[in-house]
């Protein structure tokens, strides 16, 4: 497929890995070099960035004058590819390193206006080659056949030529297309009134937190409110929250509505099947892959409520209620690591990859790949950032929590695929779309549960580890397929013309979360009926699937690797030096494991049984 653009490079590093951190902040002057990720291998200054942004802003107009010439013969449109993907790697690489050095300390306001720069030219060469799609569709077969026989270096581009021509017949006019992209402007509308409400205007009251304070209700403190022990506070923050969103749901679901008739309108305008495949389309992903997740999930329901019913049991909560599902289950059995503690502990993980595996990842701890203190005006959270001429690079925060080692561990797994993909493929191919990205990362988390999990030495922590297993499980493949499940059933409303309100979403919704969370859980219809409401990821147009398609391919690749040998270990490696230079699903074919059929979900339902019997086992013992 081809190379995902750098703004959507930087949205989707935003929507993936964003982690709240912690800890007492440092200056960035008091931390030890090797705890810091080396960003002059980049650019040794911002005088050399400033010359590579120099000779960028000089290359865009020599690249919009090739318009109108890319059938002229192969030399011209390989040499189009060759000028277009030359100055991409230049802009991706200022584009990183003034988005890292702008997190190292968000306080500077010289790096974040050099961040806006680059940001902007960015714009810029989209813009610059915005005309290139187009074209390149203009061409006909016979004529294009013609031109990849006159140039043998076009060969290599096969791939990324034969993707742009899978647009074909959902490309239309020259004059349309302007129309539709000028529409695009105002369909981000519904998105961005929604991020407005939900991020400036909505308030939550206050509540007394677990020291009799009244503090303001904000996102951070209910979330950390709801998987606290007092019932009480868990109630009222649950009430506050989602009655924020009660008094404005009819306007919410209005502008729910223009959402899904946005999609509707641009699905219908390309000739789609409807929003599905609309929205399937960019990676050639087949909609059985989506349809044998629901499916898949729905059939083998049971095992939720078996879950929702074993929560019931520990927490001793009758009635079960929302607002106690996320409540640990065993907590006491909970450990830290420190950094140096968790890359050991990471690293023997990792064995069953392979000692070059391992040896990689040794060399980028000890070789500037990782950012790892919170310091004072760093960006929160955690990330894997880094193109195709730089080193992977990892931003964390660490603050010795578990959950800091499992994170750690995720974005290792989104830097070896970089590294594994840049190293095996041109750049062409040496990127990788959301579907096969987070199978890497999540790969690497599913190693170190089982390593954890093997080395548990006491039955608390293993009952803690296996608590947290559960709840990543549900929180990951069987939420999000709710989710999924929810945001097709509307979309499915608006293809058929109907108008979506207030009151249709919230009964659908309390019927998706009955059907999922079972009998076991006794709901408030006033308050859960308003939980679509708050849910950003439904205007992302099926985006929340590929969480759930992504663990269960991690669940059945790790399976193979864990339980086979030297052939199960490379069939996996062989999918993260693929990079893009096949469509996605059939990436992950490369490891035996085929995303439209039910096994990679059927796998995941069964180690979910796994689970919960071996905490039946140790409670009833």
């Amino acid at each position: 497929m081809n190379r995902p653009g750098i703004l959507e490079h930087l949205r989707n590093l935003d929507r993936m890995d964003a982690k709240p951190g912690g800890g007492d902040p440092l200056e960035r002057s008091q931390v030890d070099a090797r705890f810091k990720w080396n960003l002059e291998l980049i650019f040794p200054n911002w005088e050399a960035w400033e010359d590579c942004f120099t000779a960028l802003e000089a290359v865009l107009p020599q690249l919009a004058a090739r318009q109108g010439t890319l059938a002229r013969s192969g030399q011209d449109l390989l040499g189009t590819i060759e000028a277009m993907h030359a100055a991409e790697r230049d802009l991706e690489k200022a584009y990183v390193f003034a988005g890292m050095k702008s997190d190292e300390d968000t306080r500077v306001g010289e790096n974040t206006e050099r961040k806006g720069r680059i940001a902007s030219l960015a714009v810029g060469f989209n813009e610059a080659v915005s005309w290139f799609e187009s074209e390149l569709l203009a061409i006909g077969p016979e004529r294009l056949a013609a031109l990849r026989e006159e140039e043998p270096g076009l060969a290599l581009y096969e791939h990324f030529i034969d993707n742009v021509q899978r647009s074909r017949r959902h490309t239309l006019p020259a004059e349309q297309e302007a129309l539709l992209a000028a529409a695009g402007l105002m369909a981000r509308g519904p998105s961005q009134v929604f991020n407005a409400m939900d991020n400036a205007d909505l308030k939550y009251g206050s509540v007394e937190d677990e020291n009799g304070k009244t503090v303001t209700l904000t996102k951070g403190r209910y979330y950390k409110f709801m998987k606290g022990t007092d019932r009480r506070m868990r109630q009222k923050a649950f009430g506050n929250f989602l009655g924020a969103y009660g008094q404005v749901k009819n306007t919410l679901a209005a502008n729910m509505d223009a959402n899904v008739k946005n999609h509707v309108f641009f699905a219908k305008a390309r000739g789609h099947a409807g929003t599905l495949e609309s929205s399937l389309h960019p990676d050639n992903v087949p909609p059985a892959v989506f349809h044998s997740l629901i499916q898949t999930v729905s059939d083998n329901i049971a095992v939720i409520h078996r879950y929702t019913a074993l929560k019931k049991r520990v927490l001793g909560l009758d009635p079960l209620r929302e607002y106690d599902l996320m409540v640990p289950l065993f907590p006491d059995g909970e450990f830290r690591y420190t950094y140096d503690e968790a890359c050991d502990v990471v690293l023997a993980a990792c064995a069953p990859l392979g000692s070059d595996y391992v040896q990689t990842v040794r060399a980028g701890i000890d070789g500037g790949w990782i950012d790892v203190h919170e310091t004072v005006g760093k960006r929160s959270g955690a990330y894997s950032n880094g193109v195709y001429d730089t080193q992977p690079y990892i931003l964390l925060n660490w603050a010795d929590q578990l959950n800091d080692t499992f994170t750690f561990a995720h974005e290792l797994g989104h830097s070896m695929h970089s590294y594994l993909a840049v190293k095996n493929q041109p750049y062409v191919y040496g990127s990788y779309p959301i579907f096969t990205a987070e199978v890497a990362s999540t790969f690497n988390e599913l190693l170190l549960m089982d390593h954890l999990l093997n080395e548990a030495d006491d039955r608390e922590r293993k009952l803690f580890l296996l608590d947290h297993y559960l709840a990543q499980i549900n929180n990951t493949v069987f939420r999000q397929t709710m989710f999924a499940e929810f945001e097709y059933r509307i979309h499915q409303v608006g293809e058929k013309g109907g108008t979506l309100t207030a009151d249709s979403l919230g009964e659908l919704y309390q019927e998706i979360l009955v059907k999922y969370w079972g009998p076991g859980v006794a709901f408030d219809p006033d308050l859960s009926r308003l939980t679509w409401a708050r849910i950003p990821h439904f205007f992302y147009n099926y985006y929340v699937y590929q969480y759930a398609t992504a663990y269960s391919a991690a669940v059945a690749l790790s399976r193979k690797v864990l339980g086979g040998g030297e052939k199960e270990r490379e069939e996996y490696l062989s999918i993260l030096r693929s990079g893009c230079s096949r469509y996605p699903v059939e990436t992950i074919r490369l490891g035996g494991v085929d995303m439209a059929t039910s096994g990679p979900v059927t796998d995941v339902v069964e180690l979910f049984s796994s689970l919960l019997d071996q905490v039946e086992s140790l409670l009833d013992s």
